[in-house]
Parts: C-alpha cells; structure tokens; sequence
C-alpha cells in the first residue's frame, strides 16, 4: 500500500464515523494516553501512563496475538455495557483492545482469533506500507476471519508515530461495539522521540495515552440480546478516555476496581528543572464516530503531529479532534514563579478556610495555595490530596460528553496532576528523644534549612559517692535515657569509661581508662555523660502505596553542650547513622534506640559519616514500595527517621551536642 493509499484509506474510514453521526457537532477531544513504557520492551505496569503491549519478537518481527471477543465493562453510575474488543489470545478480556508498541523498521504480524459471532477483521490506517493476510477470507475493506476463524495481518512499521487499529468489517456496528486500539510506532532515532525529528524529544516516564470512545449502551445491549442493531437510533450515553468514564479514569492502571479496563487516563507531571528540562508527550486517538473538543483547563499543549505525520508545531489551548485521527502533543510544566509561603509568599491573603466550602465536603484542594504544603480545611471536609499537588481539569468541552447516562460530572474527563518539583515532601511534625536531653529548638527548626536548628545533648547524670581509681562497678542517680541493652560509653571528668553490664539499671559494670583516657578518682556528685545522642522525627500523612522514598538531613555535632554559638570540633569527629523505622516489627521495635525495628539507611552516602561542626548534607534513597516504612493502625500513615550520633574513638573523646538543621522526606505519592 502506498502512502497516498494510506492517507486514502484513513480519510474513508474518517468518513465513514462522520456520516455514521450525521454530521454532529462535538468537537475534539485532547485524550491523555495512559503512560506507556517508553521502549517497546515489556515492563512493570505503572501506576499512570501509557502501557505498551509489545508482542513477541524474533529477530526483526513483532508478533501480537489478538482475539475479538465479547464482555463487559463498568460505568461510575453502576451500570455494565455490553462491549466487543480484542483481547490477548487466551488472556483476560478488556476494553479498549491493547496498546500495540512496535520499533520503526519492524516487520509487524498481528493474528486474530474471531470469538465472535459473525465475521470480523483488522485495518490499520496510516501505514505506508501494504497489509498484506493470510487465511481469512475477503471483506468489503480487508481479509476478514469467520466467526470462529482466524486470519493473520503483516507489515512493515515504516513511518512513527501514533495511529489505531480498529474493525474492518461493519464499521458502523463493530467499532461502536468497541474493537480498536492504539498502535504506536517508535523511531530509529530512540525510545525518547514521538518522530524521527529532534523537537520530538520527550521524558518517557511521562508519556500519556488518551484514546477518546462514544457509547451508546442501548444499541449495545441489542446487540447482546440479538436484538436488531439500528444505527440510525445512534445516541451516545457514556463517552470514554480508555474506556473508562470519568471519576473512574484517575484511578491506576491496572485498578482492581476495574478488572476489564485496565488503562487509566492520569496525566501526572512534575513541574520541568534544568536537570530534566523535557515535556510529556500526550497521544490522543479518536475512535468514536463524532468529534470531540478537548481542553486542558489552565495549560496549553504545543501540536506536533496529526494522523502519524508531524505538522508546524502550535500551542493549543483547546482542540477539536475528528473522527478516526490521532494526534500528538507536548506539554510542558514550568513553575515560572516559584511561590513558597517562606521565601516568596504570595503578594495576597490567601482566604480563611472558615470561609471555604467544599460540595459534598469532598475536595481536591490541600489547604495551602503553595506547590507541595498542605494548609487547613473547614472540619468535617475529605481532601483527596495526598502533599499538596495540584490538580487541572482535562474535559471535553462538549457538556453533554462530560456526564454519565446524562448525570454529570462524569464521561469524558480526567485530571492533570502536578506533583511537586523531586516528589512529594513533607516535614517531620514531632521529634522525641530517646537518648539525651534537649539543648534548645523545637520540631519547626527542622523545616528549612535556614540555620535554625534543633539541638540536643547526650544525656547526663550523676555520682552519689565517690569513684576510686580501682573501681569496677558505680553506681549513678538515675539511668533514664541511657541505653537498656548493649556496651557504651561514658565520660566521667576527663576519664571514659565502658559499661558492660547493669544496662537499664542505677549500678553498672564498668571498664576503666577507655580510649586513651586513664582511670582516676571522681568526687561525689561528678557528672556522668554519655557520648552518644539518638533522637527522631515523625512525619505524617504519608500515603499507603507511596514508593522512592528520600531522607534528607543536614546537621553537625559542635564542641559544647552551653553554648549559643556551635564550637569548632574538626578532629576525633562524631560518627552519624540515620536510619528508618521498620514497622513490620510494630511501634515497640523502634521505641529505644537499640531497637530491632530500626534500620539502617542504605548507601549512598556509605554510613556511618564523621561529622564535625561544618554541616553536612546526605539523602539516602529506598527505591521501589515504601510499605515497611509506613505505619499502619493507630500509626497509619507515620514515618520514623532516627539520628544516632556517638563519639566512641580515641585519643579521649569529648561530650558535644548534635544540631539538626533540616530533616525532610521526599517520596512519590500513589
């Protein structure tokens, strides 16, 4: 098939869908894709984005193996439709029929399987090279396979880009029903490229399908009960973005909630930064037979392509997607102005939240008008958000395609989520110290790192008798907050000493003359202090299903436990280990500092650091889920950061006090 054939083919079949709605009006619809991978190679299913179906592949050709096959789905309103689509080849049945990735250059076979009861078949518009089929048998517009009947499809995947692949065979009947896909065909130039062209460069974790469908569930239904089918009565009542219908398109790829539409329709970005200054690409497809107005509420696209085939690149705010196209868009996220409620604040009084209302007192909103802070909201109110992103309208601005069965909100809608710029990130909003005493500070010194900070000094205690040169057991006033369970440290006057037995008790064993330090008399009331501090932090309001969770702290250890200022301490330097409480062993498994529900943070930076009295500044990253790390129960939502600090090497190591400057979490909310 030569090009001109192709683009012949793609504007008949464009035709056909408009005379099928007898001219309606309905203007185009901007459908973000599901994230895909961005390789044509099988991966995880995200939670958002589009999801490659990527077949089988032997040397230079892809196979996919489809069946057309009959089930249903489930509209928000509690209805189920009636749907036809291709599904995997002995795989479970969905709507709408899976995303086909394929490499520029690729010899493609599609086989299907027909489960259905009459004769159907496969058409790919927009390819400029000949579908060529084997078995089957001939139809009006391609090789049809009986019901019951298979027949096999090959080509070569020429030109990237997005296109469909939709039925052949009563068109007005079997694309209503629901058999489409996307097909999308990646260039030589690399995985990151929507066209062999450099302006098509885009960030593959953030690649969108959406694939925009009209259902009329009457005529569905008289096509399940072998009714007659009269497309002349043709009224849409749901109208879909992967065959989901809106609030059902934000929920995750693959949702439980959905077993037989597997794709969600979220387009979730990150506001763009030097280090990654790339746009999401959208991939709009139509498959209905109406046109659809599509606009993203408070953003443009920028257009690059229609129809598998790049166009003089324009901004949109809105735009009319016909019948049978595809096209492509970049949308970029740029904070140009950066307002946080510390440093930028906003030039106006942000509303008291006594005078906000919330219908059904359910809301997106975080309280806070601030990227990433979450503020106060009037009590008995449900906020949806999870650290303070924002959320933006996706909608067809056809009103009655943004309902279900006429109710609205509903149909052919989804969000624009922005998270904030790294990740999702929040504030410890407690501390409690296991092993010390408070020097000076508070939870609010640890927000920012500004140079406040929250200090804390080994604990202390005292002699009630005198110490002798040759004594191996003392005793001392109290031993709160000195640790339970394990050998430590002390320092008496100017000698160190190691507990070795007595732990939790007011008599300890003790080895005398530790770490370069000799044994000497002490008077009675000498001060006892250890030369360790443990304290932590509390974060709250962590999301189950969050995942890359980041510890950020900054501190230093200083050369004095009165001072205001921070005393140099540049030698026999503190050694730091922060480490994070596993909740799998419950709350008591972190309550002490030697506690088995404590774990430390994995390299990089390798722990334990020596830190002196210049801060330092160390994120530790847990990749993957977060589950053990999020307290469950009366603990739901919590999570522990703890900073041990001990000084345990010679020559004769001072007491100090540690100072926390910044402790702060980033992670990636679900």
């Amino acid at each position: 098939m030569s090009e001109q054939e192709a683009t012949t083919m793609q504007t008949t079949m464009q035709r056909i869908r408009r005379s099928l709605a007898g001219l309606a009006l309905i203007a185009g619809v901007l459908v973000p894709l599901a994230s895909l991978t961005a390789s044509a190679k099988p991966e995880a299913v995200p939670p958002t984005g589009m999801v490659c179906s990527t077949g089988s592949l032997a040397g230079t050709t892809r196979t996919f193996a489809l069946t057309a096959s009959a089930g249903t789905i489930d509209t928000p309103d509690g209805n189920s439709v009636f749907m036809w689509s291709y599904s995997p080849l002995g795989g479970h049945f969905q709507s709408p029929g899976p995303v086909l990735c394929a490499e520029q250059g690729e010899t493609v076979v599609v086989t299907l399987h027909n489960s259905l009861p009459e004769a159907t078949s496969i058409v790919f518009p927009g390819q400029d090279s000949a579908v060529t089929a084997t078995g089957g048998t001939n139809g009006l517009l391609t090789t049809e396979a009986a019901a019951g009947g298979d027949v096999s499809y090959s080509f070569t995947a020429g030109q990237p880009g997005t296109y469909l692949y939709e039925s052949g065979s009563d068109v007005a009947k079997q694309i209503e029903m629901g058999l489409a896909g996307a097909l999308i065909i990646r260039p030589a130039l690399g995985d990151d490229y929507a066209y062999g062209n450099a302006s098509t460069q885009f960030a593959p974790t953030r690649e969108y399908l959406l694939l925009l469908s009209d259902i009329d569930s009457d005529l569905h239904h008289a096509v399940e009960v072998g009714g007659t089918y009269d497309v002349n009565a043709l009224r849409n009542r749901y109208f879909a973005i992967n065959g989901r219908e809106f609030p059902d398109t934000i929920q995750d790829n693959g949702s439980a909630l959905l077993p037989n539409q597997p794709y969600g329709a979220l387009v979730r970005l990150q506001p763009n930064t030097p280090a990654d200054n790339r746009p999401a690409l959208i991939r709009m497809i139509n498959v209905g037979a109406v046109n659809h107005p599509f606009h993203p509420h408070g953003n443009h696209t920028r257009q690059i392509a229609q129809d598998g085939r790049l166009v003089a690149s324009t901004e949109h705010f809105g735009e009319t997607i016909g019948a049978g196209q595809t096209e492509d868009f970049l949308l970029r996220w740029d904070d140009a102005d950066n307002w946080n409620p510390t440093t930028n604040p906003l030039p106006v009084a942000q509303p008291n939240y006594r005078n906000l209302f919330f219908k059904d007192g359910n809301t997106w909103y975080s309280g806070s008008p601030y990227l990433g802070y979450k503020g106060t909201l009037p009590v008995g109110t449900t906020s949806q958000n999870a650290c303070g992103e924002w959320y933006f309208p996706l909608h067809s601005h056809a009103l009655n395609e943004f309902t279900n069965y006429d109710q609205g909100f509903g149909g052919m809608g989804m969000l624009l989520r922005v998270d904030p710029a790294g990740g999702c990130f929040g504030a410890a909003t407690a501390t409690a110290i296991l092993g010390g005493t408070l020097k000076s500070g508070s939870v609010s010194a640890l927000g920012q790192a500004d140079g406040t900070y929250y200090q804390v000094n080994p604990k202390t205690t005292t002699r009630p008798n005198p110490t002798t040169i040759g004594q191996g057991s003392i005793t001392v006033a109290s031993a709160a907050g000195f640790p339970t369970t394990g050998t430590y440290f002390v320092r008496i006057d100017n000698e160190v000493l190691l507990v070795t037995g007595g732990q939790g008790t007011t008599t300890w064993t003790v080895s005398r003359g530790q770490l370069g330090t000799s044994a000497a008399t002490h008077a009675t009331g000498a001060v006892v202090s250890a030369l360790a501090t443990d304290w932590y932090g509390t974060f709250g309001g962590v999301a189950a299903g969050s995942s890359n969770l980041k510890v950020v702290y900054k501190g230093a250890n200083c050369a004095t436990t009165t001072a205001t200022t921070c005393t140099a301490l540049t030698t026999n330097l503190p050694q730091q280990t922060v480490k994070i409480c596993n909740w799998s062993s419950g709350a008591a498994g972190c309550s002490t500092p030697t506690s088995a529900g404590w774990t430390t943070l994995p390299a990089p930076p390798t722990q334990p650091q020596g830190v002196g009295s210049a801060d330092v500044t160390s994120t530790w990253t847990l990749p993957g889920p977060a589950s053990a790390y999020i307290g469950t129960g009366s603990y739901a939502g919590q999570v522990r950061v703890l900073v041990h600090t001990q000084r345990y090497t010679a020559p004769a190591p001072g007491t100090f006090s540690t100072w926390g400057d910044l402790l702060k979490i980033v992670y990636d909310a679900p």
